[in-house]
C-alpha cells in the first residue's frame, strides 16, 4: 500500500509540474521568426567582436556566449540611436578612421531608417561561430537569475556557478538592410556581470556574398 502511495504522489507531483509548465510557456508572449539572413549577420558580428585571430584575445576562445532569444528593442536605455542625426553622433562615437559613414550609401541608408522596425523577433536556434560557444537564453531562463525577486539571490554570481565557462550575455536587434541589401546594421550588446558591459551599433557590408564589419559605434559602457 505504502508503495503505491508513493507512486501516486509521483505521478501528481508530475501532473502538477507539467501543468506549471505548460502555463509557462502560454503565458509568455509570441514573436515572428527572425529571418535567415539575420542569422548570417548575427554570426559575422559575433565572431568580429570575438577577435578569433588575436592572440591577445585567446584567452576568450570557448567561452559560452548566452544569447537572448528575443531581439531588442530601440529604447532609452540601451538601444539609443538618433538616425536623423546620424553623421554627426558617428563623428563622436566612432574611430576618426572610419569614414564609411560619409560615404553617399550609407547617408542615405540611415537617413531612410524607420526605428519602428526595430521590434521584437525570436531567435530561434544557436549560430555557429569560430572559436565561441553560445547556447540560446530564454526570457524563463533571464527571470530565474535576474527577476526582481532573484536577482539579488541569485544574479551573476549563481550563472557562472552553473554556466562554467560564461563569457557573456548577448543582446542583438532586428537588422536593418539598406534598399539595395548591400549594407546592414544591428544593435549588439555584451553584458559580463552587472558593471561590465558595452552596447554597440554595428555597421556591416555585403562584400562577395559575405557580410563584413565596416565600424561600430559604442553607444554606452558599464
Amino acid at each position: 500500500m505504502s508503495n503505491q502511495i508513493q507512486v501516486l504522489r509521483a505521478i501528481f507531483s508530475g501532473l502538477i509540474f507539467a501543468q506549471l509548465l505548460w502555463q509557462s510557456a502560454y503565458s509568455q508572449p509570441t514573436y515572428p521568426a527572425l529571418p535567415d539572413e539575420d542569422y548570417s549577420v548575427y554570426t559575422t558580428i559575433l565572431n568580429d567582436f570575438s577577435k578569433c585571430t588575436t592572440e591577445q584575445y585567446a584567452y576568450r576562445r570557448n567561452w559560452l556566449l548566452l544569447i537572448k532569444t528575443v531581439t531588442q528593442e530601440k529604447g532609452k536605455h540601451s538601444f539609443r540611436f538618433d538616425f536623423p542625426k546620424a553623421q554627426e553622433n558617428l563623428a563622436s562615437l566612432t574611430s576618426p578612421k572610419e569614414t564609411f559613414y560619409q560615404e553617399p550609401g550609407w547617408k542615405t541608408f540611415m537617413a531612410a531608417i524607420d526605428t519602428n522596425q526595430f521590434t521584437n523577433y525570436e531567435i530561434k536556434h544557436p549560430l555557429e561561430l569560430a572559436c565561441r560557444k553560445n547556447e540560446l537564453w530564454t526570457a524563463q531562463k533571464d527571470d530565474y537569475y535576474f527577476s526582481k525577486d532573484n536577482h539579488r539571490s541569485r544574479g551573476f554570481y549563481a550563472l557562472r556557478n552553473d554556466y562554467k565557462n560564461f563569457g557573456s550575455l548577448i543582446s542583438l536587434s532586428k537588422v536593418a538592410y539598406s534598399a539595395d541589401q548591400q549594407k546592414a546594421l544591428c544593435y549588439y550588446s555584451e553584458l559580463s556581470d552587472g558593471r561590465s558591459g558595452a552596447g554597440y551599433l554595428v555597421f556591416l557590408e555585403r562584400k562577395k556574398d559575405t557580410w563584413k564589419v565596416v565600424g561600430s559605434a559604442r553607444l554606452w559602457i558599464s
